[in-house]
């Protein structure tokens, strides 16, 4: 289960590590000392550490961008993630909204759409690590930062939503499935969950209890291939 309260460094330490057994040498090297950059990595020097492994497609090396992505949007203490989690405390719906403004990407670019980008750009990132961990943080930035430019555009909230904030584009997606842009912004949300669900939450032991636990309720008798109804189903469960 994921400790919301460590770094995300420590939390990648054993994904690159188990990484480097399948490396070439020259290919171990370098995700090597880019995970020891990363160790001291600040958010105004992840994006070096993540220069260090281009070119290479290794798991190892999708660890180090999902990683530096996270940390150049500022979650460079272990405040934020604690902030984020403890939102989940109680495992409710209000507090799954807290937990979604706490972790929609903010600072990666100066609107909305930029902020959008790099936070889809974090989801593929770590869903390409394979570690359970990262999927689920990577599938939740994205969801939220979605859920952000949403809300921006029912009241111009700019680049930090609050919960209520959140709740409103909640409602908005499922109250006018079919206005605007809303069809394709919740099979986008869709997509992004079933993508990880089933790696995160069904097989083994939950990268989150309570992520999952509510997964598992939206989820229960929904085809996981069909994106909208994936993405209707969680939007239900959260907006309730």
């Amino acid at each position: 289960m994921i400790n919301g309260r460590k770094n995300l460094a420590t939390i990648l330490a054993l994904t690159a590590t188990t990484a480097l057994v399948s490396c070439g040498k020259k290919d171990a090297d370098k995700i090597g000392e880019a995970q020891l950059c990363l160790d001291k990595a600040t958010q105004a020097t992840a994006a070096e550490c993540k220069a260090m492994v281009d070119g290479i497609e290794k798991t190892g090396a999708y660890a180090i961008r999902c990683s530096a992505n996270f940390i150049a949007e500022g979650f460079t203490q272990p405040a934020r993630f604690k902030q984020a989690f403890d939102a989940f405390d109680n495992n409710s719906t209000s507090n799954t909204e807290a937990f979604m403004s706490v972790m929609t990407f903010k600072n990666s670019g100066s609107t909305v759409d930029e902020n959008l980008t790099v936070a889809n750009q974090t989801f593929e990132y770590c869903n390409k690590t394979g570690s359970k961990g990262l999927m689920l943080l990577g599938t939740m930035a994205s969801t939220s930062t979605t859920l952000a430019k949403v809300a921006n555009a029912l009241s111009g909230t700019g680049t930090t939503p609050t919960s209520t904030d959140i709740n409103n584009a909640l409602n908005d997606l499922k109250n006018n499935p079919s206005s605007g842009t809303n069809a394709a912004t919740i099979s986008a949300i869709g997509t992004v969950v079933s993508s990880t669900y089933a790696a995160s939450c069904q097989s083994g032991s939950a990268s989150n209890q309570s992520i999952c636990e509510q997964l598992d309720e939206a989820l229960n008798g929904v085809n996981i291939s069909d994106p909208a109804a994936v993405g209707a189903a969680v939007i239900a469960k959260w907006s309730n």
